[in-house]
């Protein structure tokens, strides 16, 4: 296997880890949760240095459906994830009501796909009700994100939100 093969749970690796399917050994779920849905297999080496059969059960993941590689999708997918971190946090006017009620039903259905509802961050984001509510729990569903899935889907939300925001 190469070592900069992109790896990414599927549906059916998500329902493992946050639906407590408990299908898997320990150590699989460890790695499946280690991947999150953006990881190349030398980043999850790094990760997990002293797992030996590492690639062997990888592979015993992909065959069975809990995570795909993404290959060629890897690079497409990392350049555009990069560059929305470098902006600082939204500090732009004030967009139209539409725009906030869509950037917040983004990060809503984002947050529940990767995490559940039952998260604190999703808790606060399904309550806010104007601009600087937004603003002040933004940063702390990325962080989520970032820690439960991968840091390049949190970047994916920060992209999705500045796109729904007309920036």
């Amino acid at each position: 296997m190469e070592m900069t093969m992109q790896l990414a749970r599927t549906t059916k690796g998500q329902e493992e880890i946050f639906n407590h399917g408990h299908t898997l050994r320990p150590k699989y779920r460890q790695i499946l949760f280690s991947i999150g849905n953006g990881m190349s297999l030398g980043e999850l080496r790094s990760k997990l240095p002293n797992c030996a059969e590492l690639e062997a059960m990888v592979n015993e993941l992909l065959q069975n459906g809990f995570i795909q590689a993404l290959r060629n999708m890897a690079g497409a997918q990392a350049a555009p994830a990069a560059a929305p971190r470098a902006p600082a946090p939204q500090v732009a006017p004030a967009p139209a009501p539409a725009n906030l009620e869509s950037a917040r039903s983004y990060v809503l259905e984002f947050m529940a796909a990767l995490v559940g509802t039952k998260s604190p961050a999703y808790r606060k984001m399904s309550e806010v009700q104007d601009m600087a509510g937004f603003t002040a729990i933004l940063p702390m569903c990325q962080k989520v994100i970032a820690a439960v899935a991968s840091p390049h889907q949190a970047a994916e939300m920060e992209a999705g939100v500045a796109k729904r925001m007309g920036r």
